[in-house]
């Protein structure tokens, strides 16, 4: 009887185990997805107790840009946010219970960069395409900045642009900043 218990048990754990994995994708909004962060320090020439030419150098100007599409389908009930290279898609979709949306499904790796100061918790169940955009282009400056061995920008400018295609709105932004030197201790 208890091997017989024993195994009608395992048996029941089995199927449990094979149902969530190929269950429906709405368990995916549980998983987190895929994120790679970079941050730099950013600050303004007049917060610097520096003297330029002898503590610090600007080394020059560079300029990061990132573009993704924003789609609604299904009459509202989805919404796919692509990276224009297929670097990433997000997938969101309406529960017809709640209203709510959640993130259904994902591909590839999100890179979001963050300026010291605006860094704050990464939350990967809420995003706005706006905020997808600039962490992206921000990400893709800071990789610049340490292409060219810089300690750190001065000034970031961040510009989006928005632009209606029916179903499809696509959002470009642009980071551009200063790069900044630390001169060594020559002591």
């Amino acid at each position: 009887m208890k091997k017989i218990f024993l195994n009608s048990s395992l048996v029941f754990v089995t199927i449990l185990m094979l149902t969530s994995c190929f269950g429906s994708k709405s368990v995916m909004s549980d998983l987190e997805m895929p994120i790679a962060i970079n941050t730099v320090n950013s600050v303004g020439l007049n917060e610097l107790n520096l003297k330029h030419g002898v503590d610090y150098s600007i080394m020059n100007t560079i300029s990061a840009d990132a573009t993704v599409i924003y789609s609604i389908q299904k009459k509202g009930k989805q919404i796919t946010i692509l990276e224009e290279n297929g670097e990433f898609e997000i997938v969101w979709k309406r529960d017809e219970a709640t209203g709510k949306m959640y993130r259904y499904d994902f591909e590839g790796v999100a890179r979001f960069g963050f300026l010291n100061n605006t860094y704050d918790r990464v939350s990967t169940r809420e995003f706005s395409p706006e905020y997808i955009v600039t962490n992206l282009a921000t990400y893709r400056l800071i990789s610049l900045a340490k292409a060219r061995g810089a300690d750190g920008v001065i000034e970031p400018i961040t510009s989006t642009n928005v632009e209606n295609h029916g179903n499809r709105v696509v959002f470009k932004t642009t980071v551009t900043a200063k790069l900044m030197k630390l001169k060594a201790d020559a002591k």
